[in-house]
């Protein structure tokens, strides 16, 4: 392609090619330019024409940062046919897309030719990129030329370079987002990285922030072009609390922090911490796991299902910890409750398990519920135990086991196991054991075992110290006679007016603080044996729990209910099978000292 080379002035290259392009009906890919000279403008606020600058440094700071003021380029061109011949150096350039910062690759393979003129060659070439790029040339360059010098006296001369090279060629005026006003929810990220549905937040937590509404800079881009950051979005407002949140105010935010322990609620547009927490049903996949945290955080979780609906109130698999647990439906499979206080209206599936700091109340229990005290309504081949007590309206099949078990109505299939008092109304089946087993309820069995230890443990103290004291004393006795002596020469040495001999004064002292010594230690023995002489009282007495033990029934026996005493010392069983009417069925000892059921 062959044309006569043409000047042009323009304020951008590109446009200018492709006016030509279209003026001459010649392909863009044939043109090319060289760049004559070239003219920067500025016009300021209040001005009305533009000012020729002829030196970069006289446009300022507040030139760049100023909206009103506007910067262009005129360029003289000469636009001729593309050479065929492909330049040594291979550059390409990239520029971010608000332009405000543009860097130049030089590609592997680039030859820089030694000449005296290279410096100047190549920072043509960078120029004719930029402005082919549509950025300004000589503004925004920064140490552009010192960029260059520094990296000809690194790279190799008339040799191909084996590594592609970067660096930046301009950088504008980078804008600062705005922030903008919005509450960062710090317990919602918390709730996200735990597997329960709630997370507890305990007293002193950082809760949330309230990120107060900051303005951005403006910026400038590379082609001169002011670029105005919009104000920030105040949509979020200071959020209100009550007295459950205390605010901490800081320069960028406003801190928040719990005053008391529970769980984050915000509710027409007021946060606060909240004790009790409602949900329509759990499941394991909706709502996984519910952990408040430590159970003295005071969490109250209520879950409401209408008894009519299908599904379970808590569904299969789910894991529950919380201060107090109100159920409205049923409990699946393989779920576990650690509560202190529980509540189920309706009824607890066989593998499900439940543990209970105080008191539960069950409609209808066939799982495995551990308790200070439960109240059951129905126990249907479930298991009970309670550290105190049990209540249960209808019995049919299961285990209770506790000190004291008060049922109303016991059908068939049934062990009931306590160490003080079994008390029924009515037995209307059979095959039911009522077993008085003391060393079957755990704080018994704990409290034994406790008392063996420590009957062990003084019993070895007072073996070593009384084997220790036998030889102290029998030493101590061995130095009566010079002691004697001692005594006498203090005495002589008192009556002549003399100070008796220091030494004999020292060795007076000692012995006779060994003594106390001895009588000290003496009397920690002695008091040690009484403590064990105490201790196997308690023991007696607790191994002879068996004999103040009663079953009590308000009605009469048929012959088909086991009564069974077991001997918490030898574990033997005395065993009745009553018929007719005994109001209290306990054990007494007889003539011989020996264990036998009494029936009143």
């Amino acid at each position: 392609m062959k044309f006569t080379p043409v000047i042009r002035t323009a304020n951008s290259i590109p446009r200018a090619l492709l006016e030509f392009s279209k003026d001459r009906k010649i392909d863009i890919k044939m043109l090319d330019y060289m760049l004559l000279s070239f003219e920067t403008l500025i016009k300021r606020p209040k001005e009305d024409e533009y000012q020729i600058i002829n030196d970069f440094d006289d446009i300022t700071t507040q030139d760049i940062k100023d909206s009103s003021t506007t910067i262009i380029q005129e360029y003289e061109i000469q636009i001729i046919p593309l050479a065929s011949k492909s330049p040594p150096i291979k550059l390409s350039i990239a520029a971010n897309k608000l332009k405000t910062k543009a860097v130049i690759t030089i590609k592997e393979g680039s030859v820089f030719v030694n000449k005296t003129s290279l410096p100047k060659t190549l920072k043509q070439h960078i120029w004719d990129k930029k402005l082919r790029a549509g950025l300004l040339i000589g503004l925004f360059e920064q140490n552009l030329d010192k960029q260059l010098k520094k990296l000809l006296q690194m790279v190799p001369k008339d040799k191909k370079i084996e590594k592609e090279i970067k660096f930046t060629v301009a950088a504008g005026v980078v804008q600062t987002p705005p922030i903008d006003a919005h509450i960062e929810k710090i317990y919602e990220k918390k709730a996200l990285e735990s597997s329960s549905i709630i997370s507890g937040v305990e007293i002193g937590e950082l809760i949330f922030k309230y990120i107060k509404p900051k303005a951005g800079k403006n910026g400038r881009s590379c082609n001169g072009k002011f670029l105005l950051t919009r104000d920030p979005l105040t949509k979020d407002k200071r959020p209100v609390i009550n007295e459950t949140i205390r605010e901490e105010m800081g320069e960028d935010a406003i801190e928040y922090y719990a005053n008391d322990t529970g769980y984050v609620v915000c509710k027409d547009g007021e946060y606060f911490i909240s004790k009790q927490l409602k949900l329509e049903g759990a499941n394991f996949k909706s709502t996984a796991n519910i952990n408040a945290g430590e159970q003295d955080t005071d969490i109250s979780v209520h879950i409401g299902h209408s008894k009519s609906h299908s599904e379970d109130a808590i569904g299969s698999g789910v894991n529950i910890d919380v201060k107090e647990l109100n159920v409205d439906g049923s409990i699946a499979a393989n779920v576990q409750i650690s509560t202190e206080e529980l509540n189920i209206d309706a009824q607890t599936h066989r593998n499900s398990k439940m543990n209970v700091k105080n008191t539960a109340n069950i409609k209808l229990h066939r799982g495995d519920l551990v308790a200070t005290e439960a109240n059951i309504d129905v126990l249907e081949s479930g298991k009970v135990t309670a550290h105190e007590k049990i209540y249960i309206k209808q019995m049919l099949g299961g285990t209770a086991i506790a000190p004291i078990v008060v049922i109303d109505e016991l059908i068939s299939n049934s062990t009931i196991i306590a160490s003080q008092k079994i008390e029924i109304k009515t037995i209307l089946g059979w095959d039911n054991k009522l077993i008085i087993d003391p060393n079957s309820i755990e704080a018994y069995h704990v409290k034994i075992q406790n008392i063996k230890e420590q009957i062990a443990k003084e019993n070895k103290y007072i073996t070593l110290e009384t084997t220790n004291l036998e030889n102290k004393f029998k030493e101590h006795a061995s130095q009566i006679d010079r002691i004697k002596t001692v005594q006498l020469r203090i005495v002589q040495a008192k009556k002549m007016g003399k100070k008796p001999v220091k030494q004999d004064m020292v060795r007076l002292h000692l012995y006779k603080k060994e003594s106390e010594s001895l009588k000290i230690k003496k009397a920690e023995v002695d008091e040690k044996t009484s403590k064990i002489e105490a201790l196997n009282n308690e023991l007696s007495t607790l191994y002879n729990q068996d004999l103040h033990a009663k079953v009590i029934l308000k009605s009469s026996y048929d012959g088909n209910t086991q009564v069974i005493f077991i001997d918490p010392q030898t574990q033997e069983k005395i065993k009745q099978s009553p018929e007719g009417t005994y109001e209290e069925i306990s054990l007494i000892l007889n003539g011989e000292g020996e264990k036998v059921i009494y029936n009143k």
